[in-house]
């Protein structure tokens, strides 16, 4: 669970939640609800040793369980969630970018707030900043699609009132990131058939691993599992897992996999969307499965399936995707460069080519967000 203190007052069950009275909806402020945590790496070693990894880095995995209990802190404050007795939840988690160097024992600070609230949605950005010398310098940052409901069906959530010229331009781009995640879904292969160029692709990469002029390692062997019971432990206020804890166990799946794919040390790079379809029962078994689908250079992308088992029933169901970009560095920390991955089966081609559309759509955002 999560090290950083949480302030929402934490109601004693979902049923009073439910009967909470309906208050009138409210246009609220940016700052009414925007956090600030910071985690003292450089002086608590108590702290520091509960997040460092073997390498002596952060363990990210870790970090990402704090962002998601923040942003649903944040979303809580905005909406008078307690009050109304709303259920807020984790919709997705829209991306996250590495800009800069996560140091173990450099004081990390998590500056968070609502970007842009719909009816009943609403987006938390979170800006995780390094501290270097007496400045904080951003070296990450994160959005969250927080969902607001009652008794199971969508409710209205009081609306944003972006005051300064940052918050407006914070609200506008809020508003095109959601339309760009219905375009992405509304783009999946599972909808639509490759483009002419893209089968080309695929069918001149299938020439060359036929022909052998292209030497590699087949994406059926990077495939790596894991299962896992889901405990009390991990669970919200509301009695599923919490959506941090399903993202640290796919984050750290995926960075095992770069370093048996690469046996580099990993360095992460970003996290495309990640939506979470389903909620997580306490009891049920959790299958985690990861395959390397896309290749390029000295960067891979690793693409996490989590499904959820009913012991009794013994049925599947999937509850989120979600698709981690990372590098290989070697002892000094040079960038090394990557086996190729080579699909085999249609299906691997489309995983393949959905890899490589999210990657050059990543690498693009990021050329935005640094400059």
């Amino acid at each position: 669970m999560s090290d950083i203190p949480i302030e929402a007052h934490v109601p004693p069950s979902v049923t009073k939640l439910v009967e909470a009275p309906t208050k009138p909806r409210l246009s609220r402020e940016v700052a009414a609800s925007a956090s600030e945590k910071v985690l003292p790496f450089s002086t608590d070693l108590e702290l520091r040793d509960r997040y460092i990894n073997f390498f002596g880095g952060l363990r990210l995995g870790k970090l990402l369980e704090d962002l998601d209990l923040i942003a649903g802190e944040v979303a809580y404050k905005h909406t008078e969630g307690w009050e109304r007795g709303m259920t807020i939840v984790t919709a997705a988690c829209d991306r996250i970018d590495l800009l800069g160097e996560l140091c173990s024992d450099r004081d990390l600070q998590l500056l968070s707030s609502i970007n842009w609230v719909g009816r009943s949605s609403l987006e938390v950005g979170v800006r995780i900043s390094s501290k270097e010398g007496k400045s904080w310098v951003r070296v990450a940052r994160a959005y969250f699609i927080m969902v607001a409901r009652r008794e199971g069906k969508a409710e209205p959530v009081n609306s944003l009132e972006p005051v300064s010229k940052n918050e407006q331009r914070r609200f506008k781009q809020g508003e095109q990131r959601q339309q760009e995640r219905r375009a992405i879904v509304q783009t999946s292969y599972l909808h639509n058939t490759p483009t002419a160029e893209e089968s080309h692709v695929l069918h001149d990469l299938f020439l060359r691993i036929k022909n052998s002029e292209i030497e590699g390692v087949p994406m059926q062997e990077s495939i790596r599992q894991s299962t896992l019971l889901m405990h009390p432990q991990s669970r919200n206020v509301h009695n599923n897992i919490f959506g941090g804890y399903l993202m640290r166990e796919a984050f750290e799946l995926a960075w095992n996999i770069t370093y048996l794919f690469c046996k580099k040390r990993p360095q992460f790079v970003s996290m495309d969307h990640m939506y979470f379809y389903k909620p997580v029962e306490i009891g049920s078994i959790i299958s985690f499965t990861g395959t390397v689908v896309y290749t390029v250079d000295k960067s891979l992308m690793v693409e996490v399936v989590t499904e959820v088992i009913r012991p009794k029933s013994g049925e599947t169901q999937l509850t989120n995707v979600c698709y981690f970009t990372f590098n290989a560095l070697d002892a000094s920390g040079k960038l090394q460069q990557i086996p190729v991955i080579l699909p085999d089966t249609y299906e691997e081609g489309l995983k393949y080519l959905d890899g490589a559309k999210r990657f050059k759509l990543g690498e693009k955002k990021r050329t935005l967000i640094k400059n």
